[in-house]
């Protein structure tokens, strides 16, 4: 009986605290469609929040498809799982930025509409050439 006096008043503050933690985190998210990207800064800061700084090394127009191909699965996963509205901009005009990232091989590619970020993704250059030239091109 003593143990599960203690649990019942353990159990209540501790889920309390649990709520607490997860809400906390959740506003410091912000909404998928709310991730400013129509400066450098912008672009830069998104970068660090996700642990990375960058050298931005070219841009260049992009068309979003109106339809993805099953080639585009994965890039199109990845962007649901990172809270990118990339399919809520299918078939308008954007932007990719593409960065070095610092102290790694790895490049970054920020996808903007409307400065917003719509999408994003990381890789090595030689297995992005590999994949563009297999005819599964995700950006």
């Amino acid at each position: 009986m003593k143990n599960f006096l203690k649990y019942l008043l353990i159990l209540p503050p501790a889920l309390l605290c649990c709520i607490a933690v997860i809400l906390s985190h959740q506003k410091k998210q912000p909404a998928a469609d709310q991730i400013q990207a129509a400066t450098e800064s912008d672009r830069s800061a998104w970068l660090m929040l996700q642990g990375w700084n960058g050298e931005l090394l070219y841009s260049r127009p992009v068309t979003v498809p109106e339809e993805f191909p099953e080639s585009y699965a994965e890039y199109v996963n990845l962007q649901l799982r990172l809270r990118l509205p990339l399919e809520q901009y299918a078939g308008r005009h954007g932007v990719v930025y593409t960065y070095q990232l610092e102290n790694s091989d790895l490049y970054a590619e920020l996808l903007t509409a409307d400065g917003m970020l719509i999408g994003a993704q990381c890789y090595y250059p030689e297995e992005h050439i590999t994949r563009n030239m297999k005819g599964h091109k995700i950006t």
